[in-house]
């Protein structure tokens, strides 16, 4: 009983917490999302975080009431879309801050917030693209089969399913997030740009991207290891149910971020709109 009932809690607390933290920064994104490119960032990641967060209790109902087999497929798509649109947007945010380091006048005349719009468009649409077809593959795996060719055709779709999520919505994003922190870290040390007067974004940024990761490694660990049928079935379906609440904890530090990191965004553009106003302020590059 110890497990089912860590499991509610753990449950309850992120929906508690998630949903009203995302809801603050829908209100607070919103209001500024026709000025900044950030703030559409932060928007639809909010988004994004707030209809992941809502879909909880559904995936709450799928894994105690084994007989809503479309409620796993729902809740597993919605979450497979979440991974991936959160990656993508990321990689976005990342690159976004790179260029205010690098070349900050160019940013603020050049990443406008109607770029950043469509640029979302796109990244929703290939969130949609990959995920769509996740659930139903997840969910095929693990009913029974017609027939021992059905089946093996649907375990090697299944699998080839986690391995592009893996890659796509995990590896390769690492990788492409790693980038341009690496470059806004050298940057700093070497202080190249005037305009970074503090750490502070550098240290979000260091901070939100183990914590986005790790909230998902789990995750794809126990995705490998339910398709490999090495280990004990009661052992990866209890791993596999806590990688999956991790997940959801993920929404719910988000919030946090988003706002810390958007008062960041919001003081770099303004000096890099008025340069003459960084000759006022002493470095802080030595905290």
């Amino acid at each position: 009983m110890e497990f089912p009932v860590l499991f509610v809690v753990l449950c309850v607390v992120a929906f508690l917490s998630g949903v009203p933290l995302n809801c603050y920064v829908l209100f607070i994104a919103g209001c500024r999302v026709e000025r900044t490119a950030s703030a559409v960032w932060f928007w639809s990641w909010a988004v994004a975080d707030f209809i992941f967060i809502v879909f909880l209790p559904l995936r709450f109902t799928s894994i105690f009431i084994l007989d809503l087999d479309w409620a796993m497929v729902l809740s597993s798509t919605i979450t497979s879309f979440h991974m991936f649109f959160s990656a993508f947007l990321f990689m976005a945010l990342s690159v976004d801050c790179c260029i205010l380091v690098a070349r900050s006048e160019w940013a603020w005349n050049h990443c406008t917030p109607r770029l950043a719009f469509r640029m979302v468009i796109g990244m929703w649409a290939l969130s949609v693209g990959f995920s769509l077809r996740y659930g139903v593959l997840w969910e095929s795996l693990n009913s029974p089969a017609s027939t021992s060719m059905n089946f093996q055709l649907n375990e090697r779709r299944v699998k080839a399913a986690i391995a592009i999520q893996f890659l796509v919505g995990f590896l390769i994003p690492l990788a492409m997030i790693l980038i341009p922190t690496s470059y806004i870290v050298l940057a700093a040390k070497l202080r190249w740009n005037r305009l970074i007067q503090s750490t502070k974004t550098l240290k979000i940024l260091l901070g939100l991207t183990p914590t986005f990761f790790l909230c998902w490694l789990p995750y794809h660990v126990f995705s490998f290891l339910q398709i490999s049928a090495t280990y004990p079935q009661t052992l990866l379906s209890k791993g596999s149910t806590f990688a999956c609440v991790l997940t959801y904890f993920s929404s719910c530090l988000n919030p946090i971020f988003y706002l810390t990191i958007d008062e960041e965004f919001q003081r770099h553009r303004q000096r890099a709109r008025n340069p003459q106003t960084t000759d006022n302020l002493g470095p802080e590059l030595a905290e």
